[in-house]
């Protein structure tokens, strides 16, 4: 069985690992960092890699192929989609308008954006810079409604409609983080609605032109023959295969740049350049949740504060696409990373953090040490959280045991915080009363664990079986038999296999998505609610006999 102690190990082994540039007599070791190229060949395609130190570009190359149809090398001015890297851009747009005195980020969204629906308290603009708006992931109603094979979704504007059709969110805003692209569709809105300007230009006017950015741009119209950019490729089953974004949905995603144009952006951003300390300051604040806790999301930004140099960094995946920029303003250190292949995924392997654990001393960014906790927790209690976890958004089981006096991982001792979170090195396990588990690694989403019961199997599933409709989604979905047990079928025709987990709870891992089926007061199953990472609880209705069993989806949304 694969644990969660597996990806510790791998974890502590990088850092312990890692080198210093003053063991290198403050020279970067270039053929070290070529080193960890050799994954990328001339006949595949690849990825730029750019390092600055105190401002200068001491490092930047590129491997492989732009484009493998036409045999066109990628070079460093390449451009290559740079994923959720985009929100920081996104970010400081808003943020530059509001030192303009034409917003404030405490105004509710719906003051720029009529349609979005009331859900018991306003979504603030800082909700949406901060992921702390509750707004579900509007990419995984899309993809329950048959995108991108019968439903697609061109624009933010489509995007839009889709966030406008939830009837409920899943926090109250400024309760929790979850990530939600949803969240940037909005802000591009806003930006576009209170400048007067286009997204892309204003961003050009005032980011990128400034930041001397020369080579980047939106992909705000997908069918735009953009000069020197770069194809996207899966490898699948052994063959590499095209895997571009085809809509113009941008803000959340959709930059197109270089390595060496992020380089410029972060030595810009990062020296106050933009809009002067405060607005650093601004970009770079942690954020405090209601309960007083705190959100290292910044604006548009991963905030590493509990190590000895703070850095600000994010990652990146649109299509095959995959990037991430990593500022150390205390080291002088930036370093970007740009691919236009998500062949490195199944690896688990990110270039740009392991050119930085070659870079920095490893004290400098391992986490500080926390403040133990002296909380006791009787036997009892601690022995209804044992048990083995399953989950669809990870690939890892939690089997959580018993020791002498404390909970264990792979007999290692969980460091409590109180009676329900527990730390393992780094990840926080947060429990919950009813055979939840919330598994959280820093700098990232929690994924969802439930506790597996051998008994749920043994539901029949013809109970089960049937077609379910969304209003929210516009869609049906169906639970099918198979000769493999039973699956879901998405109105595109696309089947996937769901695991039992527990009572009238299934797993779908090729989904990462949970189905929870929900009952009457006679025992019989009405609905079905369907959670991912970023959407919980989406309900669809079983349908009943005689009663319309599809939605007519459009084949585009304009």
């Amino acid at each position: 069985m694969r644990t969660l102690y597996f990806f510790a190990l791998l974890v502590a082994f990088a850092l312990t690992g890692a080198r210093s540039l003053a063991q290198d007599d403050a020279n970067i070791p270039t053929h070290r960092i070529d080193s960890i190229f050799q994954c990328y060949s001339q006949e595949k395609p690849g990825g730029q890699l750019a390092v600055s130190l105190n401002g200068q570009v001491v490092y930047s190359k590129a491997w492989g192929m732009a484009n493998l149809e036409t045999g066109t090398p990628l070079t460093t001015e390449s451009l290559i989609e740079a994923g959720s890297v985009s929100k920081q851009f996104t970010a400081a747009a808003v943020l530059l308008l509001e030192k303009q005195g034409k917003l404030k980020l405490d105004d509710p969204v719906d003051k720029y954006i009529p349609g979005l629906p009331s859900y018991g308290a306003p979504i603030l603009i800082r909700h949406l810079i901060h992921h702390t708006s509750g707004l579900r992931e509007w990419s995984d109603i899309a993809e329950f409604a048959g995108s991108p094979q019968v439903l697609r979704v061109i624009d933010n504007n489509a995007a839009f409609r889709i966030i406008a059709r939830q009837k409920s969110i899943n926090n109250r805003p400024g309760e929790a983080f979850r990530y939600s692209n949803s969240n940037y569709i909005l802000l591009p809105l806003i930006v576009e609605k209170v400048s007067g300007m286009s997204f892309a230009d204003f961003t050009r006017q005032y980011i990128f032109e400034p930041a001397g950015m020369t080579r980047t741009q939106w992909r705000n119209d997908f069918g735009k023959v953009i000069l020197g950019r770069s194809q996207a490729y899966e490898l699948a089953k052994g063959k590499f295969r095209t895997a571009m974004p085809d809509d113009a949905v941008h803000g959340p995603g959709g930059l197109l740049t270089t390595a060496e144009d992020l380089l410029n952006w972060a030595a810009f951003y990062s020296t106050g350049k933009l809009g002067g300390q405060a607005m650093l300051d601004n970009q770079t604040a942690l954020d405090t949740l209601t309960d007083g806790s705190i959100n290292n999301y910044g604006a548009g930004l991963f905030i590493e504060h509990n190590v000895a140099k703070p850095m600000f960094h994010h990652g990146g995946a649109t299509a095959s696409y995959r990037a991430r920029l990593i500022c150390s303003p205390p080291l002088g250190l930036s370093i970007a990373w740009l691919s236009n292949t998500s062949m490195l995924d199944t690896a688990g392997f990110n270039p740009a953090t392991a050119v930085l654990q070659m870079l920095a001393k490893p004290e400098d960014i391992a986490p500080l040490p926390r403040k133990k906790s002296d909380v006791r927790i009787d036997r009892k209690m601690l022995q209804r959280l044992t048990g083995l976890y399953k989950s669809a958004q990870s690939m890892r089981d939690v089997d959580i045991t018993l020791g002498k006096d404390e909970l264990e991982l792979s007999e290692i001792p969980l460091e409590p915080v109180d009676s329900l979170r527990f730390y393992f090195f780094n990840i926080l396990l947060s429990f919950d009363n009813t055979g939840g588990l919330a598994v959280t690694p820093p700098s990232s989403e929690p994924m969802a664990y439930y506790r597996a019961d051998s008994a749920a199997a043994k539901t029949p599933l013809h109970e089960y079986a049937g077609k379910y409709l969304s209003d929210e989604a516009e869609t049906a979905i169906e639970i099918v038999k198979s000769a493999a047990g039973a699956e879901m079928q998405l109105v595109s025709g696309a089947r996937f296999a769901i695991i039992a987990c527990s009572k009238d709870r299934f797993l779908v891992p090729d989904l990462k998505t949970d189905l929870l089926f929900k009952r009457n007061k006679k025992n019989e199953i009405t609905a079905v609610e369907l959670t991912t990472p970023r959407t919980l609880g989406l309900r669809f209705e079983k349908a009943k006999s005689g009663a319309p069993q599809s939605y007519s989806n459009r084949a585009s949304q304009k």
